[in-house]
C-alpha cells in the first residue's frame, strides 16, 4: 500500500532496505526551475535523508522531512537544472522550514549536507 506524503505518493522499495519508490509521476514546486516546477518520474527511488537509523530520534528521515528530501535527492542525483550544489541545498533548507521541521533539525540537516553532500553530488 502506498504511503502518501504531502505531494508525492511512495511505496516501500522491494530489495533495498529503507528505500522508497515514487509510485506515479509528480510535478513539484521548484523555484530553481525557470518553469517553477520539476517532474519526478515514477520509479525514482530515495532513502529520504540518508540518516543512519541510530539517529532517527534526532532527525527522522520520514514525516515532515520526507517531501523536501525526495526533491533534494532528485535534484542531486538527476541534476535536471543548471543549479549549483549550494543553490540546491539552500532550496532544500527552505522546503524543510516550510514543511514545519524544527529549526534546530533544519540546521543540523543542512549543516550535515553542506559538510558532506559533495560526495553524493560528485557521485551522480
Amino acid at each position: 500500500m502506498p504511503t502518501r506524503y504531502p505531494e508525492i505518493i511512495l511505496k516501500k522499495h522491494q530489495g533495498k532496505y529503507d528505500w522508497w519508490e515514487v509510485v506515479e509521476p509528480v510535478r513539484v514546486r521548484c523555484e530553481l526551475s525557470p518553469y517553477g516546477r520539476i517532474l519526478i518520474s515514477a520509479g525514482y527511488t530515495t532513502d529520504f535523508a540518508s540518516v543512519p537509523q541510530a539517529f532517527w530520534g534526532l532527525v527522522p528521515p520520514h514525516g515532515k522531512t520526507a517531501n523536501a528530501c525526495v526533491v533534494h535527492d532528485f535534484l542531486y542525483e538527476k541534476k535536471p537544472l543548471k543549479a549549483s550544489r549550494k543553490e540546491v541545498d539552500l532550496f532544500w533548507r527552505k522546503l524543510l522550514r516550510e514543511s514545519g521541521v524544527k529549526p534546530w533539525q533544519v540546521w543540523l540537516m543542512y549543516g550535515y549536507v553542506r559538510a558532506l553532500g559533495w560526495v553524493n553530488w560528485r557521485k551522480f
